[in-house]
């Protein structure tokens, strides 16, 4: 009898189930991608890169996550596997470039899931402020406050809401796919209505409407407080600045973390019904579907408010006494509050465009959940991560210590934006580059080092050349423009953000060695292992 061929993984198959369907698999990208990179950093952006066009910022920033996903899409039809880039790296390029570029992205997706949670404390606030106003109870105002103002109760809350999604995820696809879907139609429902109110209101005065929803004189007061209030950036208060093309490249920064879980998808390659289609909608038409809304969106809020915008975040966030002698109850400075803010006295509508927001980013924390237990699942699966965490539920099909591991991670996320929220974006744009830039290195030369997995694909060509590689090598040049622009900013921060991402890529090679050496040492065939796709 012919002896089997040898198991190079941890077992012969994943234990994962293909449960997730196209709808999930689109609802995945876009409810992990749609949350605080538009719904909060797009507000930042205008003040911390002053005369800055945030629209034409974030459609430039749109320009290779379009290329990046083509590629993508193409190396998940060649490999429909759980681990995305990695998987795409590694069999393509070089193993360790694989592990290093996803350990980094990992990071990226720990510390932003808890960014993210952070954040949605400060909507579900600004939506108990319209509440408690609207209906006189001083109690719903005053709690509402809390959650805007208060960081230790809003760490308390975030990590509440990291804990929660660590159980939805655990419970398996088939409970998070019910779950994502019904928040997605219900995000996209608020995302609606908020662009109809800001289409009617064009040619409305902002002013007015805004003092009529908070108090008399208080949008003219912020704009005299931030004249007057000084920082070291604004020694003078706040000045309108002319046109800035490079401040308005510099979003790209900020627009290249609001566009990170695209390609969510392909992370779940191996939990995806029909690949061949699902892929191409998840990734392809879901990115296109982002970037529309991105740019429509600040359009229409930059549109109404103008130089308003930043005005308000630079009182919000440096005169917080003044802010609160105009505003008993100032608002966060989130997309919502300003969308609003333009229909007074219709406090049904004003519920559902702020609930809707904090929805839109309670459903990022699972999307990031599942891509993060992901990448610890493939890393273990190839054996270069503890084998324990390949672990699968076999009630609920999920990887719950790779799902457990994301949990305290997350933990440490929130934490992290207890102290410095732009500090934790900034950092993880650049970590997120680094990781696509490489992924779409891999899709432009898949063809070429590897004919075996690309012939595996759709076999996509225009004039006899790969899309594949077209989208690769576009793709790759224009992610690492954008990463040049972050790595200014994380220098510009100092030395504590550069030695956190030195020090974290340096633990990533020394496992990466570490499980080299010690599967090589217990007769494990390391080259064979990484010239084969993980079964499904």
């Amino acid at each position: 009898m012919e002896d089997e061929k040898p198991v190079v993984f941890t077992r012969r198959s994943s234990g994962l189930v293909r449960e997730v369907g196209l709808f999930t698999a689109l609802s995945l990208g876009l409810c992990h991608t749609i949350g605080g990179g538009i719904n909060t950093f797009a507000i930042q952006a205008s003040f911390l890169n002053p005369g800055g066009s945030v629209p034409l910022g974030y459609i430039l920033g749109g320009i290779p996550v379009l290329f990046t996903a083509i590629a993508y899409t193409m190396m998940a039809l060649s490999m429909p596997r759980t681990g995305g880039d990695y998987i795409y790296i590694s069999r393509t390029i070089s193993p360790l470039l694989g592990f290093i570029t996803s350990w980094g992205f990992w990071f990226t997706e720990i510390i932003s899931l808890g960014v993210i949670a952070w954040l949605d404390v400060q909507f579900w606030g600004t939506a108990f402020q319209i509440m408690g106003s609207a209906f006189a109870n001083q109690g719903v105002l005053d709690m509402g406050t809390i959650l805007v103002t208060d960081k230790v109760v809003g760490l308390a809350v975030a990590m509440g809401i990291v804990i929660l999604s660590t159980v939805v995820t655990l419970l398996g696809t088939k409970v998070y796919s019910w779950i994502i879907n019904i928040g997605l139609i219900i995000g996209l429902l608020g995302s609606v209505a908020m662009m109809i109110v800001m289409i009617g209101r064009m040619g409305s005065d902002p002013a007015a409407l805004w003092n009529e929803t908070w108090e008399p004189g208080s949008y003219e007061g912020i704009q005299m407080l931030a004249a007057q209030t000084t920082t070291p950036d604004l020694p003078g208060g706040w000045v309108e600045p002319s046109f800035s093309m490079h401040n308005t490249m510099a979003i790209m920064v900020p627009a290249a973390w609001a566009y990170i879980g695209f390609n969510s998808a392909s992370y779940i390659g191996g939990e995806v019904k029909n690949p061949s289609k699902s892929m191409i909608y998840a990734i392809v038409i879901g990115t296109i579907f982002i970037i529309i809304y991105y740019a429509a969106i600040t359009a229409l809020v930059y549109g109404a408010y103008g130089d308003f915008i930043p005005q308000y975040y630079h009182v919000f966030e440096n005169n917080p006494e003044g802010l609160a002698a105009l505003i008993s109850h100032p608002p966060a400075p989130i997309l919502p509050a300003f969308a609003l803010s333009l229909v007074p006295g219709m406090v049904i509508l004003q519920i559902i465009i702020c609930v809707t927001g904090a929805i839109w980013l309670l459903n990022d924390v699972p999307a990031f959940f599942v891509v993060c237990s992901r990448l610890v699942f493939s890393w273990s699966f190839d054996r270069f991560f503890p084998e324990r965490f390949a672990n699968v539920n076999e009630r609920f099909h999920s990887p719950h210590w790779a799902i457990l591991l994301t949990c305290m991670g997350g933990l440490g996320g929130a934490v992290l934006s207890f102290h410095s929220q732009w500090f934790a974006m900034v950092d993880t744009t650049m970590l997120f580059l680094f990781s696509v830039m490489f992924g779409c290195m891999a899709a432009a030369v898949m063809p070429y080092m590897r004919r075996d997995l690309y012939e595996r694909g759709g076999r996509y060509e225009v004039f006899g050349i790969p899309v594949m590689t077209i989208a690769g090598l576009a793709g790759a040049m224009l992610n690492f423009f954008v990463f040049l622009f972050a790595a200014h900013g994380v220098v510009e921060g100092g030395l504590t953000s550069v030695w956190t991402q030195a020090i974290w890529i340096f633990f990533g090679l020394l496992i990466f060695v570490a499980f080299y050496a010690y599967n090589t040492k217990r007769g494990v065939d390391v080259k064979s292992l990484y010239a084969e796709i993980p079964p499904a």
